[in-house]
Parts: C-alpha cells; structure tokens; sequence
C-alpha cells in the first residue's frame, strides 16, 4: 500500500555506469526526504530495432500506474527511436510533472517535460583550465563528436571560454570534429603519428571512447604517446584498466545531478514551481596520459570494481544455474532453485518473481500476476499488474522492475529492492537473461502443441546438436549432384566407451556438441548430419583427395578442448571415400569399412602394455606442437632411455616419434591455415618452427600442397 510519495524513474539499460551514477544520487536525497522510487528500464536497448528485443518494452506500460506522483526520465540512456516512442505514448497520458534529465533528445521534446543537465561548457572549461594552469600548456588541440550534433559544438564552447579566460586566441585549426567513438581516435592518433598534423603540447577529447581509439593506435604501433603530448578525456566509463596509458579523464557529476532532480521534482509537486540550481561541476580523474600521473585511490577503485565484477561473472559461470532451471519440471521447483543460489541477487533484500497468471499459454496476458517471493519461502500471492506499491515496506527504498520476456512473448517482471546505496549491475542483468530462459523452456515442456510442432523436425534432425539425423541426410543425399561428391565420416568417443557412466553424462553431451562445432567449421556451408551416437557425416565437394579431408577434419577436431579433455587424442577415426553414382547405402558402407579398418588398427594399439603413458606424450605433443622433439626433456619424461622410448613408440603406433611430432606440427599448421588469418611466419612460429623456409617445405612435403594451395582449397 502507497505511503508516501512516489516517482518513477524512465530509463534504459540501468546496468550501465551512466545510469547508475545518477540513480545512487536520486535513491540517496529520495531516501533523506522519505520518497520511494520505481526504476522501470529494459534491459538491453540496442541501438538498432530488433524485433527479438521489443517485448522488453512493454515494461513501460508500468508508467501507467495512478500510484506515481511524478516521473524522472533519463533521456539520454534511450538511444532507440521506437523506445523514444513507446515512453513517450506512455508519458502522454500522465499529468503529472516530468523532469527529464540528460541533453535535449529528439525523442523527448514534449514542452511539458524540464530538462536539467550538468554543464558540458563548464566541465569543459574545467578540462582545458586544469592543462593551462597547472601544466602551463598553450597549445592545445580538442577533438569533439559529431558536427551536426549540438553537444558537440557546446564542448568545444567550454574549451574556447578556457582559452579567451587565459588570453589564449582560439583557433578553429585546431578544433577537430569525429564521431565519439573509438574509430575517430584511431583516424585522429594516425594523422598525428603520419605527419599529417603537427603535435600540439595536449589533447583534449570529448569522450572517453575517442581517447581509448586513440590510445590503441598509439599502443599497437610502440609508440609511448607520453613523449609526444599529453591526452585529457571527459566522462569516465570506467574502462581506464583495459587502455594504456591510463587514461586522464573528467567525471560527470552525475550523483550530483540526481540528488537535484529529486529536490527539483518534490519542490515542483509541493509549490507549484521548479527549483532552477547551477549545474554540478565534476572532477578530474588523473592517470598517467597527463603529468600528473595517476592516484593510488583511484587506481584501486577501478581494479577493485574488475575483480568484484569477474568473481561474480566466475560464481554465475560455476554454479550451472541456467542448467539447474533447464532440469526443472514445475513452477515449484523453479521458484526453489531461484532461491537457492541467492549470492546472484547480492544486495537486493526484496526480489519478487512476478508472472502473468496465464504466462505459460498464448492467450492475452491477465491483468493479474502471481507474486513469488525468492528471499523467503513465503506464499504466492496474487495482485494486479498497476499495484505497484504491493511491495513497498515501512522506509523509504528504491525497486526495479525488469521485464520477463523470451522473444514476443511477456512472462511478467521482477521486483528488486534496496535499502541502501545499491544498484542494478550487469550480473543482475545476467541473472534475468537466465531466468527468463528458464521459464521459456519450462513452458516448452509443459506445452503440448510445442511437442507436435517439433515433431516433423525430430523425423529429420539430431534433437542434440540441430544437424540433420541419418534419415534428414539420405534424404538429402538422395537428390544431390554426385559429381565431385565426397563421403566424409568421423567416429568419437572409442577410449572406453561413449557412455562410461551416469555421472558423466552432463560431460558426453557437452563434448558431443564440441564435436559437432569442429564438424560444421569443416564442412561451412556443406551438408552435414550426426547420423548415430558417435558418427557423424560431411558431404564436401570439390576437393579431390580423400587423405586430405580426413586430415582437415581431424586437425579441426584436435582444436576442440572440450572434446580432447573427456575423450582424448586416439578416442576418434576420419574417412573419407568418392562417392561416384553410389546410392547412400553403398557409399556408407565403403566409408565405415575404412572407419572399421582404422578402428580396429586404434584396438590394436590400446592393448599394448605401455600404451596409456605413450598416449600421455602423444597427447602433450599434438596439444604444444612448438615444443623441441628432440628436447632431452621429452625423453627424460618416460622411462629415461631415448632408444628404448623411440622402440617401443614404433612397436605401438607402427610410425617413429619423430615423425608423429612432424605430423603434431603439420596438424596444428593445418588449422592455423585454414581458421585464422595469421601470417605464414606467425603460423610457422606456433608450430615449433623458427625457420619459415623450413616449414613451408616440410609442409608441401608431408600434405603434398603448398601452404598457399592449402588456404585456396579451404577458402
């Protein structure tokens, strides 16, 4: 129930650090002047329509709500013209104030909505008075963004009010315009780099990305732009640790602009009239891009914010959360698991799962929603959609609404609230991608007309990996030109079984559907099927020689870790055979005899009294081909004895060591080839070889085609 007041804040990605910036503002004065605040934003919010995307925004039906008593939109965090639209329409029907903070979008023009802002002209001032009177700089460059966009010029404003302060003649020569992102710091670190442009003592550039683009070029080519001038960003993304030098940079006060934006609108509800403050001026953030250098604190800050963010993302990755839900066969039992893992929700200390009471069917959603509580094993309950003051609690606190959603189809929302200064972050976004995934799929096995659906799909297709089962491949076959037709075959899982026992079972699916990535990367846009348990088949045109095939597939295979870690290197057999005018059971049938052959040759091998540890040096040379085989330390690892090593490997394999580490190296030189865009000399160098010369020769030698023949045959 409605206690006091409450404003609802518009937004988009809210995960983002923008945003979350001025929310820690609005929740902090909200908090002090005992105001509840409703968060409604989407979660993704591409720059671009998808059609995949746009249920997200059915969330901002909940503007609709009679229980707001103002509204605070966030217009510079929608990017999305149909988004613009969507809030707007909503925002259209209300009457009731909206302040509207960030720049002046297209979007969002109403004459009714106010706009508040921090100043760009300030902090640019601020930027270019810290360079001339602390650093003494003069001559000083700017790049800002897009020329047609008024931002843009209002930047360079504050950097020509800098200099006519200090006595400094503007000159619009070293004014430069690009396009805020990091392609224009590139376009600009080259004109410098080339001549093109002279050096001036610093830089300023009007956005972060720019100056990451900027710094990159400068990194890639080994040149330490610090000796030639000195870079100042503005607005502080939070991505200094993945650029070098650390960037300096200007922070936004955004926190600041939040905190106005409750005392604006709440002055605005209770006298009729906006409070009209100076705009809040931020800070520099210093790094090592000017002389200043950078500060432990804020060095500290920002590694302390990457390991928060990597432990959480490990934690979500360990935990197999999304696979739990995947198991689940009820709504029970997906509102437990949801509870179980709460570390995922960190901070939130209200979470409400909240589903259309007909979520699970393609009738129009009910105004009705079940409430599931995820904090505690309360009862469900069940409310109206608009309610939205069904979760406030006794204090003042903020809540988010996140949309539910899988394609076009709404599940409803999740309520998170926080007492204190925390907000929505990326891993929470994570965690309701994961939860609304979950519930598509519950729905699937619950829905019989989904079954019937698939079914004509389950006659043609492996339900495992999507490929075309046998029947879906003869069918194919069947009606295909034969003409320079290949045959191409590959068994797995022959070290012991494919199914050793039930607890290994998560582990066979998964390296199967490892597999099934090495066989598409070899077949591209060729036929390809999984036509049993272990086998599955390419048909490849056009390349005539069948050692070649086999070859390519194993060497892809090879690549594949998650594969060689459950099964290992001689647990699979390639063949490949013409297929000629032969009719799919005929061509099979001389393919698997190979397959048969070669099986029964790998049998052979297994029982071989010293075959495991062989296997082990077999495996360790074929996974670090660049390693020296004549190395004493390979031998020195089995047995101590170079001749005898080297007899009884013969005796096994029916090949020498030496030639098995040569082929490890060509294996690994056929990938390179035909799966990167790496030079001959960097593929050599990978491969164990210091002499390219030498690789290129041994490599013609051992496949019969030039690396260059090798590339056009697979590209």
């Amino acid at each position: 129930m409605k206690r006091r007041k409450v404003f609802g804040v518009v937004a988009a990605t809210v995960a983002n650090i923008e945003q979350r910036e001025i929310l820690s503002g609005i929740y902090a004065q909200a908090r002090a002047m005992d105001i509840d605040i409703v968060i409604m934003s989407n979660i993704y919010n591409p720059a671009e329509t998808a059609d995949v995307l746009k249920t997200e925004n059915i969330i901002y039906e909940l503007i609709g709500s009679d229980e707001l008593d103002g509204i605070i939109l966030i217009s510079e965090a929608v990017i999305n013209a149909d988004v613009q639209r969507v809030i707007t329409e909503q925002l259209e029907r209300k009457d009731v104030p909206i302040l509207t903070l960030g720049v002046e979008m297209e979007g969002f023009t109403k004459p009714s909505y106010h706009y508040v802002n921090t100043c760009d002209e300030n902090d640019l001032e601020d930027v270019c008075d810290h360079l001339i009177d602390v650093h003494g700089y003069t001559d000083i460059h700017i790049l800002s963004g897009n020329y047609n966009e008024e931002v843009s010029h209002r930047r360079v404003e504050g950097y020509r009010r800098s200099l006519e302060k200090h006595g400094i003649a503007f000159d619009e020569s070293k004014v430069f315009f690009g396009d805020f992102w990091l392609t224009s710091g590139r376009a600009h670190a080259v004109k410098y780099i080339e001549g093109e442009l002279p050096y001036p003592q610093a830089l300023i550039c009007c956005n972060d990305y720019m100056a990451y683009g900027l710094l990159d070029e400068y990194m890639e080519r080994n040149i330490d732009i610090t000796e030639k001038m000195s870079v100042i960003s503005y607005e502080y993304i939070r991505e200094r640790g993945s650029h070098l030098p650390l960037l300096t940079t200007y922070r936004r006060n955004r926190s600041a602009l939040g905190v106005q934006a409750v005392e604006m609108l709440a002055h605005k509800i209770d006298c009729g009239e906006y409070l009209d403050p100076p705009p809040p001026r931020g800070q520099l953030i210093c790094g090592d891009t000017c002389p200043c250098g950078s500060k432990i604190a804020d060095i500290k800050a920002d590694i302390q914010a990457a390991r928060f963010r990597d432990t959480y993302q490990d934690l979500h990755t360990l935990i197999q959360f999304e696979h739990r839900l995947m198991e689940c066969r009820s709504i029970t039992e997906f509102i437990e698991q949801c509870r179980d893992p709460q570390f995922l929700i960190m901070y939130a200390d209200k979470v409400n799962l909240c589903l259309y009471e007909n979520w699970y069917d393609d009738s129009e959603n009910s105004d009705k929603m079940v409430s599931y509580d995820l904090l505690s094993d309360s009862e469900p309950f069940v409310f109206h959609k608009y309610d939205i003051s069904t979760f406030f609690r006794d204090e003042a606190a903020h809540y988010y609404f996140c949309p539910l959603f899988f394609s076009d189809r709404e599940l409803g929302y999740v309520v998170m609230g926080f007492k204190g200064e925390d907000t929505f972050n990326q891993l929470l976004r994570s965690w309701l991608k994961t939860i609304s995934n979950g519930l598509e799929y519950l729905r699937m096995k619950n829905d019989i007309s989904f079954y019937l659906q698939c079914q004509d799909i389950s006659e043609k297709r492996d339900p495992l990996t999507g490929m075309l089962n046998e029947n879906g491949l003869r069918r194919k076959y069947r009606n295909v030109e034969k003409s320079g037709l290949y045959f191409v075959a590959l068994k797995i899982g022959m070290s012991g079984g494919l199914y050793r026992n039930s607890t290994d079972n998560n582990e066979h699916i998964y390296a199967v559907q490892d597999a099934a990535d090495a066989v598409r990367q070899f077949c591209g846009d060729r036929l390809c099927g999984k036509i049993s348990d272990d086998t599955f088949v390419c048909l490849i045109r056009d390349i005539p020689d069948t050692d070649v095939l086999s070859k390519q597939l194993a060497a892809l295979l090879l690549h594949h870790s998650i594969y060689m870690k459950k099964y290992g290197l001689d647990s699979f057999v390639c063949a490949a055979v013409p297929c000629g005018d032969m009719e799919y059971f005929n061509i099979k049938e001389n393919c698997f005899a190979k397959i048969a052959e070669l099986s029964e040759r790998y049998s052979q091998r297994r029982a071989q009294p010293h075959y495991k540890k062989l296997n082990e040096l077999r495996a360790m040379l074929y996974k670090e081909p660049q390693m020296t085989f004549n190395s004493q330390d390979v031998y020195s690892r089995f047995y101590g004895s170079d001749g005898y090593l080297r007899a009884i490997f013969r005796k096994c394999y029916g090949f020498t060591l030496h030639d098995d580490c040569i082929n490890a190296r060509i294996a690994a030189a056929r990938y390179q080839i035909t799966m990167t865009q790496l030079s001959n000399a960097e593929i050599a160098e990978r491969c164990g070889y210091k002499d390219l010369k030498y690789f290129m020769r041994q490599f013609q030698q051992v496949s019969g085609y030039t690396v260059m023949q090798y590339r056009k045959m697979w590209s």
